[in-house]
């Protein structure tokens, strides 16, 4: 865990926002490589990247606003305290698939081509991010007894969830390697689909999977547990992940019937 890179006075550079800054440029950068290739405007890669940005840290936001009111009752201000954290992925998975499926088709443009384009770099925007979750100490696992087990300083989130530390899982770091599979996976696949918006709902599809089994590791507060079964224990972000899988493969199956 190392959460900060320089601090000089109100100036505070950290890990995490380095990593969400490298995320949106280096996905920014090869989109507009493959978009090239496939005659869609660079330009409007640029555009639509800093729509999907919007989208997704308001709608990470709101959802976690949206499921943590307790905190923020008497304390409106605090909404829009964005440094003090609290974002949900999920949330702004689907602000930001909305709004830049809408921002494609405003612009005339075939909205599953597009997306296929965008659709690696969602994967390799999930990896690079949790590396900074991983260093920022969020977003931890629960206890373990497997050699890979990692213990973090006393100072960290995990500190204040189960006090003396224990070896824990490095859920972050789980879910960081299965999406740059995926994003290699895309890459590979992308020559091989057999029609416009396979590659992106499949993207969104293997993400969902992904997410669904590394948060059986994945340390929740009792308020986003769900239910147990046995030793599993099944969180709200679960819930939406199966969600999100019913509707890509829904999703698949109506553009593959236009196609033929």
């Amino acid at each position: 865990m190392h959460p900060e890179i320089l601090h000089v006075g109100p100036l505070r550079l950290t890990f995490y926002g380095l990593a969400l800054t490298l995320s949106f440029l280096f996905g920014t950068h090869f989109a507009m490589r493959r978009a090239k290739r496939v005659h869609v405007p660079e330009d409007l890669v640029v555009r639509l990247a800093l729509v999907i940005l919007f989208f997704a840290v308001a709608g990470s936001r709101a959802l976690y606003v949206l499921t943590h009111l307790s905190e923020f009752r008497g304390h409106f201000a605090g909404v829009f305290m964005l440094w003090a954290g609290g974002l949900s992925m999920y949330g702004g998975v689907i602000a930001a698939t909305v709004g830049g499926l809408a921002f494609v088709r405003w612009q005339g443009y075939p909205v599953w081509k597009v997306a296929d384009v965008m659709a690696p770099f969602i994967a390799l925007g999930e990896a690079i991010t949790r590396l900074g979750c991983f260093l920022n100490g969020c977003c931890f696992g629960t206890p373990t007894n497997l050699p890979w087990g990692v213990v973090f300083p006393e100072n960290s989130f995990a500190t204040y969830a189960f006090g003396a530390m224990p070896r824990i899982h490095p859920s972050q770091l789980y879910s960081s390697g299965l999406a740059f599979i995926i994003f290699i996976y895309l890459l590979w696949y992308d020559k091989r689909k057999k029609f416009q918006g396979q590659l992106f709902w499949t993207c969104i599809l293997f993400l969902a999977v992904a997410r669904a089994l590394v948060d059986f590791t994945r340390y929740y507060g009792d308020g986003d547990y769900m239910g147990h079964l046995g030793d599993l224990s099944f969180n709200n972000n679960q819930l939406i992940a199966a969600g999100l899988i019913v509707v890509s493969i829904v999703m698949m199956r109506i553009l593959r019937a236009r196609a033929r």
